[in-house]
């Protein structure tokens, strides 16, 4: 299990994981072809599957499409951003993943990566969830892990800054908003042109396109509340 300490301490905790598992398609891709992989967002489906934006770096965009086609985990697969050096790609993922692995434990992930075959992911528990259970969990379904820190979490972020201002902003939200606006705005939905429509949204999501409108359009009215003081939307769902 490595060397930090699990114990608890009734605490907030914050976990540094690093994992070898093929099985996940982030780290098989970035060993397959020598790349960075970054998890940029995600959203459990309601059919069970995982939406998640993965940006990906270094490598030709349509080798990393042919090697999803042909990945037992990943349902569907789209470019929906290109760089001059990198390209964010959609995924419906049905196999292993370890942001589900984490949740089904209680803890949450913050940030996924991979970097030439090794993944490295850093993960929030929360002080009621045990957190030696949190990393034997993670062990046993990700073969090639090993905890390389277990610390406090940080306290709370001053809104004076730049990421407090949008964890302001955020808290105005439902958690289907949040979902929905971010998803959104990773596949260009925002861009003009539009690099992703309303319908391609919303499958991505696996909703209708008119709910993915009425979430967009409540979500929107509130970040505009935010930002000017207004409350004219306060009671928008």
């Amino acid at each position: 299990m490595g060397t930090a300490s699990t114990e608890a301490t009734g605490r907030n905790v914050e976990l540094e994981l690093q994992t070898r598992d093929r099985g996940c398609f982030f780290v098989e891709a970035s060993d397959a072809v020598g790349c960075r992989v970054t998890l940029e967002h995600f959203v459990n489906r309601s059919d069970g599957r995982l939406l998640e934006y993965f940006t990906i770096e270094d490598v030709a965009p349509d080798r990393v499409l042919s090697m999803a086609e042909a990945a037992d985990g990943i349902a569907d697969v789209r470019i929906v951003g290109r760089g001059v050096d990198e390209a964010l790609f959609e995924f419906i993922v049905s196999g292993a993943c370890v942001t589900t692995t984490l949740a089904d434990t209680g803890a949450v992930a913050r940030s996924v990566s991979a970097d030439c075959g090794v993944g490295h992911v850093v993960a929030d528990v929360p002080a009621h969830v045990d957190t030696r259970t949190v990393v034997e969990r993670f062990q046993d379904a990700h073969p090639e892990s090993e905890l390389l820190a277990c610390r406090d979490a940080d306290g709370t972020v001053p809104v004076r800054t730049s990421r407090g201002a949008r964890a302001a902003l955020a808290d105005r939200l439902t958690d289907k908003q949040l979902e929905v606006l971010r998803t959104a705005y990773l596949s260009g939905y925002f861009c003009w042109p539009r690099e992703s429509s309303a319908e391609e949204c919303a499958d991505a999501l696996g909703i209708t396109q008119p709910t993915f409108s009425q979430h967009i359009r409540a979500a929107q009215a509130r970040v505009m509340d935010g930002l000017f003081g207004g409350d004219r939307h306060a009671t928008v769902d």
